[in-house]
């Protein structure tokens, strides 16, 4: 007699068993219109199945969008990636009951930055979140759109630090600042989405270009996103690039020249639910 898996648990060659195996459900929400600006998302209304014991509601904002190139030879960083935050919920613990209604919302892609100015960006990404029973404000915040260097090529040693889990900051001509938002609500764990950043060579015009960041945690894409136009050699047009999918970071623009021009969109966001 060979071990036997089915519904009921483990049946071994000795006639013994183990413990039975529970069966998961998933659903996945999100919009699936990855490469269009300003998608909306996609939401949705879910009751829970008679005879669910347990709920897991995982979500993944959308990344921030990339940096403009604000002008007279500007240069934007990358968007962060979004964040992740999951809730657990049990049913003998009174959460929820048979039939309970829940509205989960996956964010949608972010518009293109705005604004073509140095500094922070005025725009960031979308929020996801799940409402009903036992939840409280549980929410993810979209990942924050990528800054704007100014005067990048007037000296090689401008530089910023990307790929952290918090914006660690900005060094331009002389002045520093630092921020890192509040990611997420509501939930058991966070994950931030990594910050975007940008590379620069000595020679500025031979190789400097920006890296979007991206999720991280069970449902992130890894640790950096794709990157942007070169600044000098490349042709990459206003709003335009492709961010990773979910939840990653908008290609920030830069431009040796004083044309300046938006940097691109942060992808949309994910919620999974889980139920047994």
């Amino acid at each position: 007699m060979a071990t036997e898996i089915n519904s009921a648990g483990i049946t071994f060659p000795n006639g013994t068993t183990a413990e039975t195996l529970q069966q998961y459900n998933e659903v996945w929400i999100y919009s699936g219109s990855h490469w269009s600006v300003t998608n909306g998302g996609r939401c949705c209304a879910w009751s829970v199945p008679t005879g669910t014991t347990s709920i897991k509601f995982e979500i993944i904002s959308g990344g921030g969008p990339g940096g403009a190139s604000g002008g007279d030879f500007d240069f934007g960083v990358g968007g962060n990636g979004g964040n992740y935050t999951s809730k657990v919920l049990r049913k003998s613990a009174g959460c929820f009951s048979n039939g309970c209604g829940y509205r989960a919302c996956a964010a949608g892609t972010s518009s293109c930055s705005c604004c073509c100015r140095c500094g922070v960006n005025c725009r960031h990404g979308c929020k996801s979140y799940v409402q009903g029973r036992g939840l409280s404000n549980f929410c993810a915040q979209g990942g924050m759109g990528g800054s704007t260097n100014f005067d990048m090529t007037s000296s090689c040693y401008n530089c910023y630090l990307g790929n952290t889990q918090c914006n660690r900051g900005q060094y331009n001509a002389g002045w520093i600042n630092c921020y890192c938002n509040e990611a997420t609500f509501g939930g058991d764990v966070e994950y931030r989405g990594t910050s975007g950043s940008m590379y620069t060579n000595y020679s500025c015009c031979s190789a400097q270009f920006s890296v979007a960041g991206a999720p991280t945690g069970p449902l992130g894409s890894g640790n950096h996103g794709v990157s942007g136009k070169d600044m000098c050699t490349g042709n990459l047009a206003c709003c335009s690039a492709h961010s990773t999918w979910p939840g990653g970071g908008g290609p920030g623009h830069g431009t040796a020249s004083r044309n300046a021009c938006w940097g691109s969109w942060g992808a949309g966001g994910l919620v999974k639910v889980t139920y047994t």
